[in-house]
């Protein structure tokens, strides 16, 4: 009976706007396979690895670890900071601003202590979930994401079906077989989702606004929404409530450099920053030595920007998304969007702007190069960017620029 209801609602819904809805598939990515077991192990490498850490300060305390701590130091490149967190500390899209709210029709209650919120579905995190909160299989019950004008476009949407926390919980529980995607509250697309605990990504044209180079009047634009209708389900073996894990973005419009740019390595040697990989070590800047040292790389980051900028110098060039910092001559760090730069990222001291007439530092020379010229480059190129184990900053191009953290 259940069942015959689901079909007549669905077959409602999809009609009731006289308009035909474009229908996608995902494509299927990583198997979650969460478990407490698999927390507890984790756990307990975790330990191992600080251990191992704490013995190796400097590059040459490695040589003196017994076979056994290399191979446990060597794994640990590999340790994501915890066991349950879906993107871990790198940069991302989410390092561009990230959505504001969620907000839910329904939620089932909470149940020992455990909250099945609508907050659960944009925390990045595979241990908590969102499950609606109405008699039967959810159908019609929807999240709504409110999204502020500057936020990052969305060019994929990644969904982590049922509640993965464990086999049993996702297996107990309903999944969703069919979402309805709204945008700008109108019907937009019907997204069909396969039964696994894989996760699920729907790749779009960029969603959100295209004109950012003026932020602040981009900032007095009107919020938008993108909303998640329940269609039909995959029944669960003993719960009726329907859950999703979650549901996050990836996309454009995130601080990186453009192909090509060369990057100091801890050798000396110059590499493209597209060809560095995690491990590789680099020179950063040490502002208390006034001098270089070794960092290392742990992770790496390529996007699809259409806002680039080209900063020309008298003696060099590079090109930059328009909130990376620069050092400069009067010991400020500078972007050329300073606002963007300061409300989307952790800074230790505020952001000044970059303009034309600013000398940027070059750490392996200790002089400044002036910068002459601005361009924008309108066409989209491939980009890249780099975290840091133990810095803030790195040479690129010659030129000293800043890492950041978002907020």
């Amino acid at each position: 009976m259940r069942r015959s209801a689901t079909i007549l609602l669905t077959v409602f819904s999809l009609t009731i706007y006289g308009q035909t809805i474009k229908e996608m598939k995902p494509t299927l990515g990583k198997l979650i396979d969460k478990s407490s077991e698999g927390e507890i192990e984790f756990n307990k490498k975790i330990e191992q690895c600080e251990k191992v850490w704490k013995k190796v300060s400097k590059s040459d305390d490695y040589k003196k670890l017994t076979p056994e701590e290399k191979k446990i130091y060597d794994n640990c490149d590999e340790v994501d900071e915890t066991y349950w967190e879906i993107l871990g500390s790198g940069c991302s899209w989410y390092c561009g601003g990230g959505l504001d709210t969620a907000t839910a029709s329904s939620e089932l209650k909470p149940f020992k202590g455990v909250k099945y919120a609508a907050s659960n579905i944009d925390d990045l995190n595979y241990k908590t979930v969102w499950i609606e909160g109405v008699p039967g299989y959810g159908i019609g019950e929807n999240i709504t994401f409110h999204f502020p004008p500057e936020n990052p476009r969305i060019t994929k949407i990644i969904i982590v079906n049922g509640y993965v926390k464990s086999e049993r919980a996702w297996r107990e529980n309903s999944r969703v077989k069919k979402l309805k995607m709204y945008l700008y509250n109108k019907p937009f697309a019907i997204l069909n989702l396969v039964d696994t605990r894989q996760e699920q990504t729907f790749s779009f044209e960029p969603i959100g606004y295209s004109d950012r180079k003026d932020w602040k009047k981009l900032s007095t634009k009107p919020w938008w929404t993108m909303k998640f209708e329940i269609l039909e389900v995959y029944q669960g073996e003993k719960f009726d409530d329907t859950a999703i894990t979650e549901i996050y973005f990836d996309g454009i419009d995130v601080h990186c450099f453009g192909a090509g740019t060369k990057i100091l390595m801890s050798d000396n040697s110059i590499k493209d920053i597209e060809t560095i990989k995690k491990g590789d070590k680099i020179k950063t800047y040490n502002f208390l030595k006034e001098g270089l040292q070794d960092t290392e790389v742990t992770k790496t980051i390529n996007r699809i920007h259409s806002n680039l900028y080209k900063l020309v110098f008298k003696d060099r060039e590079i090109t930059s998304t328009d909130d990376h910092p620069f050092w400069t001559e009067n010991k400020r760090w500078a972007s050329l969007n300073p606002q963007k730069s300061n409300s989307n990222y952790e800074q230790t001291t505020e952001i000044q702007n970059l303009q034309i007439g600013d000398k940027v530092f070059i750490p392996s020379e200790k002089i400044f190069s002036e910068l002459t010229s601005i361009e924008r480059l309108n066409s989209g190129q491939q980009t890249y960017t780099i975290e840091l184990k133990t810095a803030d900053n790195f040479i690129a191009n010659g030129l000293l620029v800043k890492t950041e953290k978002t907020k």
